[in-house]
Protein backbone atom coordinates (compact mmCIF):
# COMPACT_ATOMS: atom_id res chain seq x y z
CA UNK A 1 0.00 0.00 0.00
CA UNK A 2 1.29 3.26 -0.83
CA UNK A 3 2.22 6.11 1.79
CA UNK A 4 -0.04 9.03 1.78
CA UNK A 5 3.28 11.14 0.67
CA UNK A 6 3.36 8.55 -2.37
CA UNK A 7 0.02 8.69 -2.99
CA UNK A 8 -0.13 12.80 -3.00
CA UNK A 9 2.80 11.88 -5.70
CA UNK A 10 1.10 9.50 -7.91
CA UNK A 11 -2.12 12.13 -7.62
CA UNK A 12 0.12 15.04 -9.02
CA UNK A 13 1.67 13.09 -11.80
CA UNK A 14 -1.84 11.73 -12.95
CA UNK A 15 -3.59 15.21 -12.75
CA UNK A 16 -0.77 16.90 -14.85
CA UNK A 17 -0.37 13.85 -17.37
CA UNK A 18 -4.28 14.37 -18.13
CA UNK A 19 -3.58 17.89 -18.57
CA UNK A 20 -0.50 17.66 -20.74
CA UNK A 21 -2.44 14.85 -22.50
CA UNK A 22 -5.07 17.96 -23.69
CA UNK A 23 -2.73 21.54 -23.95
CA UNK A 24 -5.19 23.30 -25.78
CA UNK A 25 -8.43 23.43 -23.45
CA UNK A 26 -9.23 24.29 -19.77
CA UNK A 27 -11.23 22.17 -17.93
CA UNK A 28 -12.61 22.22 -14.82
CA UNK A 29 -11.47 20.69 -11.49
CA UNK A 30 -14.68 18.31 -11.27
CA UNK A 31 -14.08 17.08 -15.17
CA UNK A 32 -10.52 16.27 -14.50
CA UNK A 33 -11.86 14.30 -11.24
CA UNK A 34 -14.54 12.58 -13.28
CA UNK A 35 -12.21 11.38 -15.91
CA UNK A 36 -9.31 9.88 -13.43
CA UNK A 37 -12.32 8.21 -11.25
CA UNK A 38 -12.79 5.79 -14.47
CA UNK A 39 -9.32 4.47 -13.46
CA UNK A 40 -9.10 5.15 -9.65
CA UNK A 41 -10.01 6.32 -6.39
CA UNK A 42 -8.85 9.60 -5.90
CA UNK A 43 -11.04 11.93 -4.77
CA UNK A 44 -12.52 15.02 -5.62
CA UNK A 45 -10.53 16.67 -2.72
CA UNK A 46 -7.37 14.78 -3.53
CA UNK A 47 -7.68 16.04 -7.48
CA UNK A 48 -8.00 19.98 -6.25
CA UNK A 49 -5.12 19.75 -4.01
CA UNK A 50 -2.98 18.07 -6.24
CA UNK A 51 -4.13 20.67 -9.25
CA UNK A 52 -3.86 23.74 -6.21
CA UNK A 53 -0.07 22.36 -5.94
CA UNK A 54 1.03 22.06 -9.37
CA UNK A 55 -0.28 25.99 -9.83
CA UNK A 56 1.80 26.98 -6.70
CA UNK A 57 4.11 25.32 -9.28
CA UNK A 58 3.68 27.19 -12.12
CA UNK A 59 2.79 23.97 -14.12
CA UNK A 60 -0.53 24.70 -14.33
CA UNK A 61 -2.73 27.97 -14.68
CA UNK A 62 -6.56 28.85 -13.42
CA UNK A 63 -8.74 31.09 -14.44
CA UNK A 64 -12.04 32.08 -13.32
CA UNK A 65 -14.92 31.72 -16.11
CA UNK A 66 -15.45 35.01 -17.66
CA UNK A 67 -18.94 34.88 -16.64
CA UNK A 68 -19.14 33.26 -12.94
CA UNK A 69 -16.32 32.54 -10.74
CA UNK A 70 -16.00 29.11 -12.07
CA UNK A 71 -12.21 27.80 -11.88
CA UNK A 72 -10.80 26.06 -14.77
CA UNK A 73 -7.57 24.47 -15.45
CA UNK A 74 -4.50 24.30 -18.09
CA UNK A 75 -1.34 23.13 -18.19
CA UNK A 76 1.45 25.47 -18.72
CA UNK A 77 4.75 25.13 -21.02
CA UNK A 78 6.77 24.66 -17.69
CA UNK A 79 3.96 21.97 -16.70
CA UNK A 80 4.43 20.45 -20.54
CA UNK A 81 8.60 20.38 -20.03
CA UNK A 82 8.38 18.99 -16.60
CA UNK A 83 6.15 16.17 -17.99
CA UNK A 84 7.97 15.87 -21.21
CA UNK A 85 10.97 15.31 -18.66
CA UNK A 86 9.23 12.88 -16.26
CA UNK A 87 9.88 15.51 -13.69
Amino acid sequence: MATNNQRNEDIRFAVRDYLANRPSISQEAELIHRRLAVETDYTAEEVKAALDFLVSLGQVESKHSPLGSTLSYKITAAGTLAHERGE
